[in-house]
């Protein structure tokens, strides 16, 4: 009995034994379609997120080789997850893993010998985000299936994956979005709407554009990430799954095409190469047709999660995969194949698309298989080389550190001294938010002929991540070559994004290059802290409040919310030894004000001023808002989505004024300023024939169209009353040509070809009458985000003193940072307009004053436009 007791007893520690090491499981682990019901990319099947977030749960219940991570919650509140895939050994040592590859993202003072162990002990670490984009859902349709086959498989290949890397798997990058498509698509399932696009946008913020917030960080979803990626884990692989059109390759696949980026390491550059050639060959074993490297995907823009993290040495990839209806197949005629617009000059084979597809029904399991043997692809290559790519780690963050020891610039400096100081604090913690490292000042310190006061920050680049760093602060144009021209002497192309990524230029922060070694004595910083904000004494006069500062704003719609009397002065004033500039903001006393600014000062870092003498003169009241916005449907608007987030984060109240709404008028009973969000003209007016929309975008009739001739009659006869309208960027087309009282101002650039003319995406100086309303705390000089943007004239009439040129292009080098051709035609001309129209106005701002919430340095262009827009002018007593 006692024989059969050790060996029941042996059994069990054997069957212990197993479970841990991931060998068998506790039960039986059902695969995707036992637990959905269907395979995953079945025609018209969707697995919605809170099913994939259970399924995850149920793996990392069952299984020793997964474990599920809650990072936190989205923008809307839903679980945003991280699930690591590895042997059950690996697992088990995590924090030893993540302290190699931190060791060896940043290997300073370590020796050869320690080097060599961490390479020898380390697995190679590969990140991977599903679906960032909302309606492409292939990636998270395909994770449940990924982290299954990873888990259970008994083949050989997959344990030498598991044994040699980790795997951060993102099953859903926009888990609201996710939710958002899953729902629309099944509510209209089998009725003539299957095929409608969502409505509104598929982030409540930022739409497509949550992959343009790579290094800004705005987003909830971003920092998760992010913290990963660079505070966490530091992997050497991160690659993102897309979806692209339909009509042309069927796979787009690593490398990158030209122009690249001449910051990044080329090792970076070569791994794509490497991952991307075997991914083309199990693809091609696999049968697969369709596959294309290089075009048009280009390696210079630095505003996407796969491009940014190239400059942090991680290899940062992407793969887009050509889209089905969602779930629902569609088929296309060999005839209606089109090459991309980069790279290819027809749709035959050529060495970077040696199969190409002939065409015919495409469905969304083609798109999940692709990206399944991509990813097993990418996991295999990763464990091949496991020490290869440790060791190439190693590498670029040397080769970084070396090259910000040698060559200049040393340094950036941001001297604590700022027009908006806090701004300057931002832009600081935004940098260390991707892992930047940063020194202080604690003493004035002196750079050959220049000295900057204490407390200013001081980025060596002698650090891995000088790239980073470089790339987001250095005056830099594009390159116009061969490769951005579409044939040699012609037309330009335009940059993928942008063409200039400078983020001290677009947050109007000065950002020193220092072409000296950097020797005096610094202090490492954990955080950027702001300033302690403060109200510096008491009295009857009331307080004073600097404009230059963009949280003043906050300060404004507090006090105002509160109840209390806010003025800008329009005039200078000299108060003491103090000397403010016109606008400066005015609070006058009243009773327990002390304690309300007392309570703004320690939550926004503002400093308010006791006035020393009684403050007269003119001046403008400021109103509490009735502030609209324009929110359109067809997709909705990234920039209105972004311009809604930063009203958001300054507290500024305001109401979404929808289509319906629009056409049936009496706006000016609700509103006294209404703005329109930089957008198309006709896509605002929407199109003339509802049935031709009916047919080719068969959109739900409450969701299709635009304002109409009724809307656009409506909002002139608003402005007529006296309220205000705010255009940003094209949308300053609609009044300028729509309105019955023609505005006498034409945009030079229209019908302009790009061979005269082109700026994409490019800094320029602008020149700002600093006396008027509108550019209040900005100073004569700044710096405008210009994107295939307007730029104005006014035409002759008898009562030109009615149009007020805010700011100007000046007469020559217009050009910062970025890319610029044919400058002369914006010499001179006006970039805002404040316009009166009947009892109202018109504030054309023709560039992008908010862009991304990226461009700080310009957003009191618009805040003050707002409240410009219904102050009353006042005499002071």
């Amino acid at each position: 009995m006692r024989d059969h007791k050790i060996t029941f007893a042996l059994l069990i520690a054997l069957m212990v034994s197993l479970f841990s090491a991931g060998i068998v499981s506790a039960q039986k682990i059902p695969s995707p379609e036992e637990f959905f019901g269907f395979k995953m990319g079945t025609d018209y099947k969707l697995a919605r997120w809170d099913k994939i977030v259970e399924y995850f749960y149920l793996l990392d219940k069952n299984s020793p080789k997964i474990a599920v991570q809650e990072l936190g919650k989205s923008t809307e509140g839903n679980r945003f997850l991280l699930a690591i895939i590895s042997s059950a050994e690996n697992l088990k040592n995590l924090d030893k893993y993540k302290s190699i590859c931190r060791k060896l993202a940043d290997p300073r003072g370590l020796s050869a010998r320690e080097v060599d162990k961490l390479v020898q002990e380390g697995k190679t670490v590969v990140a991977m985000t599903m679906s960032l984009h909302a309606t492409e859902v292939g990636g998270n349709q395909l994770s449940p299936e990924l982290a299954y086959e990873l888990i259970t498989s008994p083949s050989p290949e997959i344990k030498t994956i598991l044994d040699n890397v980790i795997f951060l798997l993102f099953p859903s990058f926009n888990p609201d979005g996710q939710i958002m498509v899953v729902d629309w698509y099944n509510k209209y399932l089998g009725t003539e709407y299957e095929n409608s696009r969502l409505p509104w946008m598929y982030h409540k913020y930022t739409g497509h554009d949550n992959n343009r917030d790579a290094y800004m960080l705005t987003q909830a979803e971003s920092r998760h990430v992010s913290r990963v990626l660079y505070n966490e884990w530091f992997p050497q692989f991160y690659v993102d799954m897309h979806h692209m059109g339909s009509s042309g390759a069927r796979y787009y696949i690593p490398p990158y095409y030209d122009p690249l980026h001449p910051n990044v390491d080329p090792l970076i550059w070569r791994e794509h190469m490497l991952v991307g050639s075997h991914m083309a060959v199990k693809l091609e074993e696999a049968g697969k047709k369709g596959i294309e490297t290089g075009a048009p995907y280009t390696a210079w823009w630095m505003a996407s999660f796969h491009m940014i993290t190239n400059y942090h040495n991680i290899a940062g990839m992407l793969t887009e995969s050509a889209s089905a209806q969602i779930a629902s197949p569609i088929y296309i005629h060999p005839d209606q194949l089109r090459p991309g617009r980069r790279g290819r000059p027809e749709y035959k084979a050529q060495l970077s698309f040696p199969s190409p597809w002939e065409g015919g029904w495409w469905r969304l399991r083609d798109i999940v298989e692709q990206q399944k043997i991509s990813t097993m692809a990418l996991l295999d290559v990763a464990a091949r080389f496991r020490d290869m790519f440790l060791r190439n780690a190693y590498h670029k963050a040397m080769r970084n550190v070396n090259r910000g020891k040698s060559e200049p610039p040393y340094a950036y400096i941001i001297p604590a001294n700022q027009r908006d100081p806090l701004t300057a604090v931002k832009l600081v913690q935004t940098l260390m938010l991707a892992g930047v490292e940063v020194h202080q000042t604690k003493g004035s310190l002196q750079v050959n002929n220049s000295v900057y006061p204490p407390g200013s920050y001081v980025i060596l680049l002698a650090q891995p991540l000088r790239a980073y760093v470089k790339s987001l602060l250095e005056q830099i144009n594009y390159p116009d070559n061969p490769w951005t021209r579409e044939y040699p002497g012609g037309p330009p192309m335009r940059p993928y994004d942008m063409a200039a990524f400078n983020i001290a230029e677009h947050m109007g922060v000065k950002a020193i290059p220092i072409d000296t070694p950097v020797t005096a004595p610094l202090t490492k910083i954990k955080e950027a802290e702001m300033p302690e904000g403060r109200v510096i004494g008491s009295g009857k006069n009331g307080y004073l409040l600097e404009h230059e500062t963009n949280d003043s704003f906050i300060a404004i719609n507090r006090l105002l919310k509160e109840g209390a009397e806010v003025y800008w002065l329009k005039k200078s004033l000299l108060d003491g030894e103090r000397s403010y500039p016109p606008g400066t903001i005015f609070i006058p006393d009243s009773p327990g004000l002390k304690a309300k600014l007392e309570a703004i000062a320690r939550q926004t870092h503002l400093t308010f001023y006791t006035a020393n003498q009684k403050v007269k003169g003119e001046a403008y009241k400021l109103r509490p808002l009735k502030l609209g916005m324009y929110k359109r449907y067809m997709g909705g608007s990234m920039d209105e989505g972004w311009t809604r987030w930063i009203l958001e984060q300054f507290q500024f109240p305001f109401a979404s004024i929808y289509n319906k709404e629009m056409k049936e008028g009496k706006l000016r009973e609700k509103y006294d300023v209404i703005i329109f969000p930089d957008d198309r003209m006709q896509t605002i007016i929407g199109p003339a024939d509802d049935e031709e929309q009916r047919i080719y975008n068969p959109t739900p009739p409450e969701y299709r169209g635009g304002i109409g001739d009724e809307g656009v009659k409506n909002l002139e006869e608003f402005v007529q009353q006296g309220g205000t309208l705010i255009t940003l960027d094209s949308a300053c087309e609609l009044p300028i040509k729509k309105f019955l009282l023609l505005l006498p101002i034409e945009n030079v650039l229209e019908g302009v070809s790009s061979e005269e003319f082109f700026c994409p995406g490019s800094t320029l100086h602008i020149k700002l009458n600093h006396n008027h309303p509108v550019s209040y705390g900005m100073g004569e000089d700044a710096l405008a985000l210009f994107w295939n943007s307007p730029a104005f004239s006014i035409d002759y009439t008898p009562w030109n003193e009615r149009y007020q040129v805010v700011a100007r292009y000046p007469e020559e080098n217009q050009l910062q940072s970025g890319w610029l051709i044919g400058g002369k035609r914006l010499s001179r001309k006006a970039a805002i307009i404040d316009a009166q129209c009947g009892e109202g106005r018109v504030i054309l701002l023709g560039f992008r004053v908010q862009h991304r919430a990226q461009t700080h340095g310009t957003f009191k262009l618009l805040f003050n436009s707002i409240y410009y827009g219904s102050a009353i002018p006042e005499q002071l007593p």
